[in-house]
């Protein structure tokens, strides 16, 4: 009976070890100073994309939706630069080592197309999410896309939980993961619930699991997660993530529809901070946020002109007869701007003003009720001749404000763009038009 005994023994002493190793234990990001991570990200989503409509369609145009496959891959070098009083990393600076994407096998190559200038990144935490921005001035729209990839590090933290966990103990996500995660901008129900599965000296693994709802730029949309991620203990970093995501989104203001599973993997490990991201680098370039590096560069089309604008205006429609810009604030749409090119009027001339203002009355009809202001306007000298209009008016009963505009270039070539909104958002419009168009600016300097 002596082997009975020891092997009774034997348990009682793996329960009570099984025990201590089951103790609740606080899983907290530690930021280390002045060090660095090398952060890796891949997305691959497959499913349908729902498409927008021309400007103006019918039922009948309305575009089928198409069959969407996408890959994105993201590396960079991160270096936390403030730490918040609570403890969280609050800003980083990050140096892009490769960054591209393949959708539905047009493959858009970043490692290069990213301009030197912009290379350097600064990753700010606000109550709104995460933002990005780079001191070597404003990203281009697709640039911009393509570093938002789901997940970024200065909130994974909200993954844990905020008291001590043992194995098996859940916990409900905070909003700003869940933010991180599904990119939406408003959270309606955070469903996300993570749970401890595994914890000893070296990692913690938690896995991943629920739904959220919530909308991106108005469009309302479900995501269902399934994963997992590793906490490393000893680096005090979230070090691996892996999750899949299905979502299905109707289309918004801006964005089309989705119905897209996706899945989502995350690494990070130690790096050396490079010269880039070093102290003295980062003071003789500035991290500050300032309203032209948080800008958006807009090319059109056939790359004859650049507007430099900012992230209220989101690009809605992009074609060589048509780009419409819808700006959006709290989630209300508050104007639309449509730029169209205007017949060339021949070198070193434009449309005569006064038939631009007959061409705009007659082109409104019943519409019209009065001119409220006419005239030059200034802007980048690279933006040539911009004479304006402003008109009141109605439509359907509502009251209405149109900004039209007449640019041109010295080689006679002519953009007309017009703004439209509600005359109740006149007044939080202000002058955004001017800004907007006094930013417009042809290529190689086609303003003469």
């Amino acid at each position: 009976m002596a082997w009975i005994r020891c092997c009774a023994a034997w348990v009682v002493f793996a329960g009570a070890a099984h025990a201590a190793d089951t103790k609740p234990v606080v899983l907290r990001e530690i930021v280390q100073p002045n060090s660095a991570t090398r952060v890796q990200v891949g997305f691959k989503g497959e499913g349908l994309f729902l498409q927008a409509a021309p400007p103006g369609a019918t039922k009948e145009q309305v575009p089928k939706p198409l069959a969407l496959k996408v890959e994105v891959r993201l590396e960079y070098l991160d270096r936390v630069i403030k730490v918040a009083e609570s403890g969280r990393p609050a800003r980083s600076a990050r140096r892009i080592v490769r960054a591209g994407s393949a959708i539905n096998g047009e493959v858009r190559t970043f490692a290069t197309a990213i301009r030197p200038t912009v290379a350097i990144v600064i990753a700010e935490s606000r109550p709104e999410g995460v933002t990005l921005f780079s001191p070597g001035g404003p990203f281009s729209q697709s640039e911009l896309e393509l570093l938002e990839v789901p997940a970024d590090p200065l909130v994974l933290g909200d993954l844990l939980s905020s008291n001590p966990v043992a194995p098996g103990d859940r916990w409900t996500v905070g909003n700003g993961a869940v933010r991180a995660l599904s990119s939406y901008d408003t959270i309606g129900t955070n469903g996300l619930e993570a749970t401890l599965e595994s914890l000893d000296d070296a990692n913690a693994v938690v896995k991943l699991s629920g739904e959220v709802k919530g909308s991106r730029l108005g469009g309302e949309g479900t995501i269902k997660f399934l994963g997992s991620f590793t906490f490393e203990r000893s680096a005090g970093r979230i070090a691996k993530l892996d999750l899949t995501r299905n979502e299905t989104r109707r289309p918004g203001m801006i964005e089309e529809g989705l119905d897209v599973k996706s899945s989502l993997t995350l690494t990070r490990t130690a790096a050396d901070v490079p010269i880039e991201l070093k102290d003295d680098t980062l003071e003789r370039i500035g991290t500050a946020a300032t309203p032209q590096n948080q800008a958006i560069l807009f090319t059109s089309p056939d790359g004859k002109y650049t507007i430099v604008h900012d992230r209220a205006w989101h690009l809605y429609w992009d074609s060589p007869k048509l780009t419409v810009f819808k700006r959006i604030d709290g989630g209300r749409l508050i104007a639309q701007c449509n730029l169209t090119p205007g017949p060339n009027a021949g070198k070193g001339k434009h449309q005569d003003p006064n038939q631009f203002r007959d061409d705009i009355k007659k082109s409104l009809g019943p519409r019209f009720v009065q001119m409220i202001g006419v005239g030059e306007v200034e802007g980048d000298p690279s933006g040539g001749y911009r004479y304006k209009v402003g008109v009141q008016g109605r439509q359907e009963n509502v009251g209405v404000v149109w900004y039209y505009y007449l640019i041109a270039n010295t080689d006679g070539e002519q953009i007309l763009a017009t703004f439209t909104l509600a005359d109740s958002q006149v007044g939080g419009f202000g002058a955004q038009d001017e800004i907007m168009i006094g930013a417009f600016r042809w290529k190689d300097g086609g303003g003469g």
